[in-house]
């Protein structure tokens, strides 16, 4: 291939991404989280900062996974043609009829885990209730970000509001206790049961461990944030069903420390985000995804 047709590929390529990384960053540091209940602003900057690379990461993750998965063997032309012709072609699809297919089959095959359920029941609602509840967890956040920060929508800021009941308080609580569950079923099975056909890797033990910190720090930063007295914290408890059982066993000196408690649990979940592209939980994900697009464009042209 000529020089210059392979820069003008990356050039076409890369550009519009890290634009989108740039819009993206931007968007993070201008909202303005008015409902962050720390007291030390300083911490929150930290934190932006630090979800700014991590979201980064995360970008240049997933573009490096779509490049790898770009260099199929006989397949002729540059990496980034083809995914520029993937693009494409996915944009048509978007618009197309075909796209309610690919979403059933992301649903049945990514999120459900049809397959896996006729293998196993166990490692099926395992896997089920991590993704599951880590997808929901997702769309809850940009739901409940969008309703405090560009609507400014008083159910859900309210201490007695609807929405900040069920969505803010039970809801993050009931997702966060199915990820929980899932959690502690993959533990059981790695650590304590360990199967014959379970191979147990350092990446296996990393993701489990990473991701149950995650969660369980949450629900002891909302414990601490009962405990404590903190504002958006004080009435209403039982809705945060697992986060007020936490609270039980602290004092209301806790609520001193949720600052501290704050900054590491969301900076543990911004680099949770950066750890998505390196880990199984997106390739569980992409896989099927990637599958079902490669099987409706099988028309694909192999030389760019």
């Amino acid at each position: 291939m000529p020089e210059g047709r392979y820069l003008k590929d990356k050039a076409w390529l890369y550009f519009p991404f890290f634009a989108v990384v740039i819009l993206v960053s931007a968007v993070i540091l201008l909202l303005p989280y008015e409902t962050v209940y720390v007291r030390e602003r300083v911490y929150l900057e930290m934190f932006l900062v630090t979800v700014v690379v991590c979201v980064a990461v995360f970008f240049i993750g997933t573009l490096y996974n779509v490049l790898l998965w770009a260099h199929g063997k006989g397949l002729s032309g540059s990496p980034e043609r083809r995914v520029l012709g993937w693009l494409g072609r996915c944009i048509r699809l978007v618009f197309s009829r075909r796209f309610a297919k690919l979403v059933v089959v992301f649903l049945r095959d990514a999120m459900y885990l049809s397959k896996l359920k006729d293998r196993s029941v166990t490692r099926w609602l395992m896997h089920l209730l991590i993704l599951g509840g880590f997808a929901v967890m997702f769309v809850l956040d940009l739901v409940v970000t969008f309703s405090l920060d560009f609507l400014k929508y008083e159910p859900m800021i309210s201490e007695d509001g609807w929405a900040k009941l069920w969505l803010r308080d039970f809801g993050f609580d009931l997702v966060g206790a199915m990820m929980l569950a899932g959690l502690l079923i993959a533990a059981v099975r790695r650590f304590i049961q360990r199967p014959k056909m379970v191979r147990t890797e350092l990446p296996d033990a990393a993701s489990i461990l990473f991701l149950l910190a995650v969660v369980l720090g949450g629900f002891i930063l909302e414990g601490m944030g009962i405990a404590g007295g903190i504002p958006d914290h004080g009435r209403n408890v039982e809705y945060s069903f697992l986060g007020y059982a936490f609270s039980l066993a602290m004092p209301a000196s806790a609520g001193e420390w949720y600052d501290h408690a704050w900054l590491v649990h969301a900076i543990m979940s911004a680099l949770l985000i950066a750890y998505i592209p390196f880990s199984k939980l997106f390739h569980m994900i992409a896989t099927p995804i990637a599958i079902e697009v490669d099987r409706l464009m099988s028309k694909e042209v192999r030389t760019a």
